[in-house]
């Protein structure tokens, strides 16, 4: 029995590195404050939100394993446009989403530890960390670090949940739920669903790492596959809910008013978990940092593996990873120096990019699968294809109502 559980932990890998870099932001900021604010009203909304999204993560996925190649090398297939298309949103969004969630972790880092070093400081010292972590520790050792973080992750967010489960909020006075049916409601709902459990163009890191641990492991199969990804997705679905439920257990009819930044807004938290008692701060801190560590050197690891695939494929010439890693991490740092101030603007530009591009990066995966030279008896069940064209109208009519959310057409 035991050898079987370690036989499938030893099968988690590419999907679970891919969950490690959707629960960040997302989750702790996004997921807390949609309980906080709204109670359990969104919990559907989150669930439906990471359902619809299911079918284009796994495609991503599927084709690696059946194909034995990237799906960048399938986009270039489609054409140059929808290579270049991909390039364009990861240079157009990279620097401030590794900012914005170096920012995170490490106001979280210095809010935990009681230091006073300054963001910029230690935002260093993380980046710092996640760079010797990546250039020393490969392939399996890696992925077991993520393990450890994730099992780390899981614990601490569970036992929060129990300590929050018996709180008795007393809501203040004259205290009226939102209307989520407003313009600042429409906006909070577009911007949990746009990044939940992450935007679209992540699936290609998931390929990414596929295809590094079949040069470790070249048996990994399609079944392997299945159950490292719906494994991953799941837990990453089910944390989206476990946060959305810790911010209404502690905070909804409270009538905090939460801040706009996300650093502020963990200073916020933690404050708040400290009136339950000193080990309930210090777990929901680690619970946190485990979540956001993970996230910061994911994506830190992600980022220059991608655009070094995405150059070899255009100027046909590998290109080296490292240099890449050196270019995001001095644009990461230029960015927290220079335009901290302006962290929340330039977030809310990467999120609506990624969100605005979803649907076409969507139809890419869909049509990578259904192109007639996918072998069709490797091609999912017919409820995912059906699932996935809801999931395709669904993200472009949200486009839309974002669209006219905006232009102050709808409220």
């Amino acid at each position: 029995m035991l050898r079987k559980i370690r036989d499938k932990v030893g099968l988690l890998g590419p999907s679970l590195l891919w969950a490690s870099a959707a629960i960040g932001v997302s989750h702790i900021v996004q997921s807390t404050r949609a309980g906080a604010t709204y109670g359990y009203t969104l919990i559907l909304v989150v669930i439906l939100a990471n359902l619809l999204k299911y079918p284009f993560f796994e495609f991503a996925t599927r084709y690696t394993v059946v194909k034995n190649e990237t799906v960048l090398d399938g986009y270039r297939k489609i054409g140059k446009w929808a290579l270049y298309l991909y390039l364009a949103l990861t240079i157009s969004t990279m620097f401030t989403i590794q900012a914005g969630v170096t920012l995170v972790t490490a106001a979280i880092f210095q809010n935990w530890l009681d230091l006073n070093i300054g963001l910029f400081a230690a935002s260093f010292v993380i980046l710092f960390s996640c760079v010797v972590i990546i250039l020393l520790v490969k392939g399996e050792s890696f992925i077991k670090i993520i393990k450890a973080l994730i099992l780390v992750l899981v614990v601490s967010t569970v036992i929060s949940v129990f300590m929050t489960r018996n709180v008795a909020l007393t809501p203040s006075d004259g205290f009226v739920g939102p209307e989520i049916l407003s313009y600042a409601g429409v906006t909070f709902l577009i911007a949990l669903v746009g990044w939940m459990p992450s935007p679209i163009d992540l699936s290609a890191w998931t390929s990414v790492w596929i295809m590094e641990k079949r040069k470790e492991n070249s048996n990994f199969t399609l079944k392997d596959n299945s159950f490292d990804f719906n494994f991953s997705y799941i837990t990453t679905t089910v944390l989206a809910v476990v946060f959305l439920i810790l911010g209404a257990n502690v905070f909804y009819g409270s009538g905090t008013e939460f801040a706009s930044s996300a650093s502020n807004f963990v200073s916020q938290l933690a404050e708040l978990y400290s009136s339950l008692g000193k080990g309930a701060r210090g777990l929901i801190l680690l619970c946190a940092f485990t979540a956001m560590f993970s996230t910061t050197i994911t994506c830190l690891d992600a980022f220059p593996k991608v655009l070094s695939k995405c150059t070899e494929l255009i100027f046909l010439k590998k290109q080296s990873t490292k240099l890449f890693l050196l270019i995001v991490v001095l644009g990461t740092l230029m960015v927290i120096f220079y335009f901290s101030g302006e962290m929340r603007l330039l977030v809310d530009f990467a999120t609506i990019l990624s969100f605005l591009t979803s649907p076409f990066l969507a139809y890419l995966n869909y049509k990578l699968i259904y192109n007639s030279d996918f072998p069709a008896s490797s091609r999912p069940h017919f409820a995912v294809k059906a699932l996935s064209l809801l999931g395709l109208f669904f993200l472009g009519t949200f486009s839309i109502v974002f669209i006219l959310n905006k232009l102050g057409l709808i409220f």
